[in-house]
């Protein structure tokens, strides 16, 4: 194994890989922060437990109007800025000697 990723092509890449990484977080990031802002504000999310009202139709199906696909697209940028920077910490890791 350590012979296939001591390859030189695979350490050819390495550094234009850790590169597209920082980017692709970068502009997670920005998306999701236009995201955020462009979400409404949440209101009244625990009245119903106290006023006893029932949800609504819009409620219910939140996740196929607007606000539920901005609130999808903010999960789906969280979770690639995730593996993003553990796939960036782990190449950085083995490049700089710290595995074995």
């Amino acid at each position: 194994m350590q012979k296939l990723l001591g390859a030189s092509w695979f350490q050819d890449i390495q550094p234009y890989a850790q590169a597209g990484l920082v980017i692709l977080i970068a502009v997670c990031c920005m998306v999701m922060v236009i995201a955020i802002l462009a979400s409404p504000p949440q209101t009244g999310r625990g009245s119903n437990a106290i006023t006893g009202a029932s949800e609504s139709y819009y409620t219910k199906n939140r996740g196929a109007n607007n606000q539920g696909r901005i609130r999808n697209l903010i999960i789906i940028c969280a979770l690639v800025i995730a593996v993003s920077a553990v796939l960036y910490f782990i190449s950085y890791s083995f490049f700089q000697g710290g595995f074995g």
